[in-house]
């Protein structure tokens, strides 16, 4: 009988074939370049490294008219402890590492450093010191020769030296420091920036959101800088990373614009709420959640046409929307899977509400992290199947068999607390309000170029014989000025305008002889809008719950304020509100009560269509 060892002979039965694995683990996913270098960082805060510096090396690199800088390599230096040989041989190695048992910690799984290294170039370097930088011990992986076979991680040894141009490079307080580790990248092949500058500004963006509380509480000093290769003592683009708070409570932060670099542009959401679970090892672990949602003052603009979206504050807001999943005090995903509010992830209002979801190490297993902390898989499937669906959470965990599952009630009272947030949002924006732009006062918005084109329409059809002036074209004759100025501010008031707000809109409304003012209502049902008459003026409110109101947010959330008005976007928008104020005129035209009825039944009906098909789109694109 022929033996197994005869048959197989010497085929290679190694679990994990070098060739293949370093090519599956270079794959390894990071959100981008920024993230991967969010590893090396980790490593340097764990350690308890009060200063770390990220410096890119620059070399002139021909192009088709003219010489480009390109970054060459890629450290990341820090003051830390530094380590001695056998820790830098296990750091260096795929599920290495010393904290795997710890109680408390960013890393768990060994594989922050060779990982997130080997995702960005082929080969990285280590030296560190506890000793002074004269005395470093260097260890190094290589994706080549790992490929090649050569899969063992190379003995530390103290005769290569810390290069000369990364001491120069490095500042005094680290490189003159007693102890300290460099990691070098080079044969950069997967990064993505490809210039200091983007490398940089990418890093800073995404490093101080994901260490906000480290940087916020003082505990380490992160800066970044770049040089030549041949002048590696002149600094460039020095910069110190600053907080970047999704929540918008931290001061300082890296909001390009004053006050709110200096002061919390949010304010706190009610209080902090608790969840308590059985994590891993049996103890119980506590789960924080809290909330922020922009203060009225941040909305206030200086154009009484411009979006605050518009704004350098606004556009910053917008980089950082979605729930922040927080692990250890460090981020691990900025989840955009509640930004569905009001049907659509594009609503512009989204960026001025914040979320946190706050846990430690113990509650991995309960969120689903994976080992490059990237993501929380348990918590995103749970926000994909229940922030999209508006139905109660209690129905939907019922269709899909789930009991007492605890990632799901944090889902389920998120989903509900941000569209409560949205609501109030919405009621900051219909108090912000101030009057459409007169002739010579500035650019013109959809909304009030609308109004003006309808208004002007039908007077010219009136004047003309074509149509019989209607109730509100006789009361805009009869009732005095005064008089409807005082009975619109009221009507304003009582939407949520401040007074002296109400008042300006009013007058103006008078002042431009306007037939129709456009306002943001939450009506019942699946009404889009509803018309009402008052004060010889057609009043259309849209309803902030249906679709057709967040595709208008949409398409004007993001215009600017001195766009063309023959611009395509400004046109859409005039031409919605148009179709809208045709409605209303018709409306208006309607003699009697039941021909009224019958008409805002339509109205009804055709809202409903239109919710419909405007969610089935969605779904299709998705």
């Amino acid at each position: 009988m022929v033996g197994h060892a005869d048959v197989l002979g010497d085929v290679d039965r190694s679990l994990f074939p070098s060739s293949f694995t370093i090519r599956a683990l270079r794959d390894s996913r990071y959100h981008n370049s920024a993230y991967a270098i969010a590893e090396l960082i980790d490593n340097a805060i764990e350690a308890g490294a009060p200063r770390i510096e990220l410096l890119c090396m620059e070399e002139p690199t021909p192009g088709q008219s003219r010489t480009l800088r390109r970054v060459s390599e890629i450290a990341v230096l820090d003051n830390g402890p530094g380590m001695d040989a056998k820790t830098l041989l296990e750091a260096l190695k795929f599920g290495g590492g010393t904290r795997h048992d710890s109680v408390r910690g960013i890393g768990k799984y060994g594989m922050g450093l060779p990982t997130s290294s080997m995702s960005q170039c082929k080969k990285v370097d280590v030296w560190t010191w506890q000793d002074g930088p004269n005395s470093v011990w260097h260890s190094s992986i290589d994706a080549d020769a790992i490929e090649q076979g050569d899969h063992l991680v190379p003995l530390p040894d103290q005769k290569t030296p810390l290069p000369d141009a990364w001491r120069r490079a490095g500042s005094d307080a680290i490189i003159q420091g007693c102890s300290g580790t460099l990691v070098l990248w080079s044969k950069l092949d997967k990064i993505q920036w490809k210039t200091s500058r983007g490398i940089i500004d990418n890093t800073s963006r995404e490093v101080g959101r994901i260490h906000r509380h480290y940087i916020d509480a003082g505990i380490h000093k992160i800066k970044a800088a770049a040089f030549l290769k041949i002048s590696p003592d002149a600094l460039e683009q020095v910069m110190t990373f600053v907080a970047n708070d999704p929540l918008y409570l931290m001061a300082p932060t890296s909001v390009p614009e004053s006050p709110w670099d200096e002061q919390p542009m949010f304010q706190q959401w009610g209080d902090p709420k608790y969840y308590t679970s059985t994590g891993e090892g049996g103890k119980e672990v506590t789960i924080e959640v809290k909330y922020s949602i922009v203060k009225p003052e941040a909305l206030r603009t200086d154009s009484v046409s411009q979006n605050p979206g518009n704004t350098e504050r606004g556009r910053h807001a917008r980089h950082n929307i979605g729930v922040s999943v927080v692990r250890e005090d460090r981020e691990i995903v900025l989840e955009d899977a509640f930004l569905r509010e009001g049907g659509s992830a594009e609503n512009p209002q989204n960026r001025w509400w914040g979320c946190e979801v706050l846990f430690w190490r113990d509650s991995d297993e309960l969120f689903g992290v994976d080992h490059n902390k990237q993501m929380a898989a348990n918590f995103t499937q749970a926000a994909k199947t229940l922030a999209r669906d508006d139905r109660p959470n209690q129905v939907v965990l019922d269709e899909l068999g789930i009991d007492d599952d605890l990632i799901y009630q944090i889902v389920g009272d998120i989903r509900d607390q941000t569209r409560a947030m949205m609501g109030q949002i919405r009621q900051m924006f219909t108090q912000k309000r101030t009057p459409p732009p007169g002739p010579g006062s500035g650019p013109s918005t959809p909304e009030h170029t609308a109004a003006r084109t309808a208004t002007e329409a039908d007077r010219e059809a009136v004047s003309s014989g074509v149509e019989p002036p209607t109730k509100t074209d006789i009361d805009r004759e009869q009732i005095p000025p005064e008089q409807r100025e005082e009975g619109l501010t009221e009507q304003f008031v009582e939407l949520g305008q401040a007074r002296e707000d109400a008042q300006k809109l009013a007058r103006h409304l008078i002042e431009e002889d306007l037939s129709y003012q456009f306002n943001s209502s939450q009506l019942d049902g699946s009404l889009m809008f509803n018309v009402r008459s008052n004060q010889a003026v057609l009043h259309i409110n849209l309803n902030t719950d249906h679709p057709i109101y967040d595709l208008l947010s949409h398409i004007e959330g993001d215009l600017d304020p001195g766009l063309d008005p023959d611009d395509p976007a400004f046109q859409a928008s005039v031409a919605i509100r148009l179709l809208l104020s045709s409605w209303a005129r018709m409306e208006d035209q309607t003699e009697t009560r039941e021909d009224r009825t019958r008409i805002q039944n339509i109205a009804i009906n055709w809202g409903r269509h239109v919710e419909k098909v405007i969610t089935h789109l969605r779904e299709r694109s998705e």
